[in-house]
């Protein structure tokens, strides 16, 4: 298998040429059809051979307003600069594992993260850069409408978590973290649960993605760089229609 090119543009060019070659020989030494496990162990041994300081399984909890939003545990920091999260997976990445380690470099302050699979027959990895970003928050639509005092404090939870701990983090981290302000700020927020119906029928209750502030208003969390969908308000107003 050939080696990783090097590429100065990369951030931790070097070091991730490193780190990736390491990951190739294990693959090359092992093969695919073992547990995770046997991989994280033997990756470590090969970084270490390498004269890189290696940690693994460090945790860290998640807090905002005194509430718990939730518990991280990264697979490998190398060199105090680099997040490995390993997979052995028969297929490609999937965006939940690129929402995992940024989440990961948003908490540890890190700028780059690396995700292995040992999973297929030929090693595969990503790249998955992280810059922290400033952000505002700006009303649109039928804003003026809502509860002047609920309009009021649904913007400033906004922005207080768009300023501390600012963007990066995946919509459930974001979700969990609005809640927390929210509650702080005196409104009654919470995760959502509807059992929707179907004629007589009453379907199992479940979680939906949406924060409830009080009795009519539902908050429709996404993580992204685009603007809404028609299918993301199609979800919202079915969630609306069906917990009244």
């Amino acid at each position: 298998m050939a080696a990783p090119s090097l590429n100065s543009n990369l951030i931790y060019p070097e070091l991730s040429y490193s780190i990736i070659g390491a990951a190739m020989a294990v693959h090359n030494g092992l093969g695919p059809g073992w547990d995770e496990w046997d991989y994280h162990q033997s990756l470590v041994e090969a970084l270490k051979n390498e004269g890189h300081v290696v940690v693994s399984h460090e945790r860290g909890e998640l807090t905002r307003r005194e509430s718990l939003i939730d518990r991280f545990e990264l697979d490998l920091l190398v060199d105090d600069k680099v997040i490995l999260e390993l997979k052995h997976i028969k297929t490609d990445f999937h965006p939940a594992h690129y929402a995992q380690i940024i989440n990961y470099l948003k908490y540890w302050r890190k700028r780059l993260g690396i995700l292995v699979n040992f999973g297929l027959e030929r090693l595969a990895y990503a790249r998955v850069p992280h810059d922290s970003l400033a952000g505002r928050v700006e009303l649109t639509g039928k804003w003026s409408e809502l509860p002047s005092m609920s309009r009021e404090r649904v913007k400033q939870a906004v922005a207080a978590v768009l300023e501390s701990p600012g963007y990066g983090y995946g919509v459930d981290v974001f979700r969990e973290l609005l809640i927390a302000e929210l509650v702080f700020l005196g409104e009654d927020a919470r995760n959502l649960h509807i059992a929707p119906s179907f004629g007589m029928l009453v379907l199992e209750d479940r979680e939906v993605d949406c924060v409830s502030i009080g009795s009519e208003l539902l908050v429709s969390i996404s993580a992204t760089s685009r603007n809404a969908s028609s299918l993301d308000l199609a979800r919202l107003k079915s969630y609306m229609r069906q917990s009244g």
